[in-house]
């Protein structure tokens, strides 16, 4: 009886072992763009081209490049009525790839009161964006922190006491750090040591990244992203 109470016990481990060793396995591979085997990129647009190739708009003609002496930047033209559920569609999306941990860094200047950056982007209902304004979220509840979209109006999920990211309208550095793993979201603005915005949130763990506005216009240059965990898409998404 005792080596069969032995050996039941030793089954038991062994299973419980196992299981373990799966669970980790399966949550490695959910929280990785390209499964099991990501690819790890490092993409740089400084807009020196007049092409936008690269690029996926609504709408191709809101957008152009623009210099302004040797710098060269994507300027987003017109603004566009956000979509119902209330969220924003008017953004340009890096095609070709997708992210699912990532840094991507990028200065942004406002013509209005804000801009956004989009990541984790998995369809018109199901992305992330941070947004960058001239006023806290204290004034506007719907301003200057970092917002989810999840198949119904967008809700906030960081940052409703932060200070304004844009208080003016100069050129801003902006960097979103990305670990699906852990679930972190931050947000950093002109080289802070502290993210401006931070958030614990594992919703969406890959997905395209975009730049845009949730309804005025602006500018971005110096766009670089990333990952060690991206997956490589058709051009056309």
């Amino acid at each position: 009886m005792g080596k069969l109470r032995d050996l039941h016990i030793s089954i038991v481990f062994l299973a419980a072992v196992c299981l373990v060793v799966f669970c980790a396995a399966s949550e490695l591979a959910e929280s990785q763009c390209g499964g099991p085997h990501p690819a790890t990129i490092s993409i740089q647009h400084d807009f020196a081209s007049a092409s936008l190739k690269a690029w996926k708009m609504p709408f191709p003609e809101d957008w152009e490049i623009l210099r302004q002496g040797n710098l060269h930047y994507l300027h987003m033209k017109r603004n566009r009525e956000p979509l119902v559920p209330r969220r924003p569609m008017q953004f340009a999306r890096l095609k070709g790839v997708k992210v699912g941990s990532f840094t991507l860094d990028v200065n942004v200047r406002r013509a209005g009161g804000s801009m956004i950056v989009v990541f984790n982007y998995v369809d018109t209902l199901h992305f992330y964006y941070v947004h960058l304004s001239e006023n806290p979220g204290t004034q506007i509840p719907v301003h200057n922190g970092i917002f989810i979209v999840n198949g119904k109006p967008r809700y906030r999920i960081a940052g409703l006491e932060a200070t304004p990211a844009l208080p003016d309208r100069s050129w801003h550095n902006v960097r979103v750090v990305r670990n699906v793993r852990t679930g972190s979201i931050q947000v950093f603005v002109d080289k802070e040591k502290q993210p401006r915005f931070s958030a614990i949130d594992r919703t969406f763990t890959c997905g395209q990244v975009g730049l845009g506005s949730f309804d005025e216009t602006g500018d971005f240059s110096r766009f670089r992203l990333q990952s060690k965990d991206a997956e490589h898409t058709t051009a056309a998404n």
